[in-house]
């Protein structure tokens, strides 16, 4: 028996999985409701309804909601979300209201084994945050998270943080939060598995613990949606088609003994498969040697633009290619 991890997931319609599951967990990284009033000014992601339990066979033990799009439609979408995620006993973690910790930490039992889950998403993500009034995403901060690593120790036997980070399309994971990882393991966390970049990052193993830096997308269809909402109407459209990276992602595994494993899936053609190709393994050692390889991979990630969609630069684009 085995509990899986898999990373962002949306699903606008029903998708195949084409390999073994026993139990498992996902981000949910959109409401399952389209109805209600859209986030302003940002890409505005929703499913009209749910499609987990047709994509997968059966639900989740739990879903984390700790991303920059569960608030895209509001908090009567977020509403239906937590409706729907009951009605099909669904437990969800990282996102809800200050009074109830945004629904930190969730415990779950596997096998013999007490689990503790935690989500949180980072300001750089531009996540709507919860208060005590309205709902949202838990905010990354670094001493809230130390505080509830601390009121778990005693009460359950492994502590898994799931952080919403990164920069998107980038697969190398910032060093700022390769520190604030390396801390969290410091005061007791057992893993940490991080979405948000839509690739794969790089992992390592701290103290022998596992840090996922980003498992990738898991399923995450082709966008061609209205965007930036301004208050009456959408004032612009997000047209991205999903290449090879956005459909590659690292599936995690916990047995029943607590020993982690890990292989590489694909999303082609509606079906989620096991594929083998090479993970990233590159890990900043400062903040300068951290922006000196990401000015590398932003120009990296222009030129593999421009060959998938050739047009004329601006002088945007040249200045930042030659990094004038």
């Amino acid at each position: 028996m085995k509990l899986s991890f898999f990373g962002d997931t949306v699903l606008d319609k029903v998708y195949k999985i084409d390999f073994d599951i026993d139990e498992f967990i996902f981000n949910l990284e959109t409401p399952l409701s389209c109805d209600g009033i859209p986030a302003k000014f940002k890409v505005n992601i929703c499913q009209e309804k749910s499609y987990i339990k047709e994509t997968f066979g059966k639900a989740p033990i739990a879903v984390s909601l700790a991303n920059n799009h569960i608030m895209d439609f509001g908090q009567k979408a977020f509403n239906k979300t937590i409706d729907i995620l009951e009605e099909n006993s669904i437990k969800y973690f990282g996102a809800g209201k200050e009074s109830n910790n945004f629904n930190n930490p969730l415990i779950i039992k596997f096998k013999d084994k007490k689990i503790a889950l935690l989500g949180y998403s980072c300001p750089s993500t531009h996540a709507i945050f919860g208060d005590n009034i309205n709902s949202g995403s838990a905010k990354l901060n670094i001493e809230d998270i130390i505080r509830d690593i601390k009121s778990l120790k005693s009460k359950v036997d492994f502590i898994i943080i799931e952080p919403h980070w990164g920069i998107q399309d980038i697969s190398i994971p910032k060093f700022s939060d390769r520190k604030i990882a390396h801390r969290l393991i410091d005061e007791g966390a057992n893993m940490i598995i991080g979405h948000h970049a839509h690739v794969i990052q790089s992992y390592e193993i701290y103290k022998n613990r596992y840090i996922f830096y980003g498992i990738g997308n898991f399923i995450f269809p082709d966008l061609d949606i209205p965007t930036r909402w301004n208050g009456s109407k959408f004032t612009a459209r997000r047209v991205k088609k999903q290449e090879i990276e956005h459909r590659s992602s690292i599936v995690v595994t916990l047995d029943s003994n607590l020993n982690i494993d890990f292989f590489t899936v694909r999303l082609e053609n509606g079906v989620v498969k096991r594929a083998k190709f090479k993970i990233p393994n590159y890990l900043p050692i400062s903040e300068q040697d951290f922006q000196k390889r990401l000015a590398i991979e932003n120009k990296k990630a222009m030129i593999k633009r421009f060959l998938r969609n050739p047009k004329l630069p601006n002088i945007n684009h040249i200045r930042e290619l030659l990094n004038i």
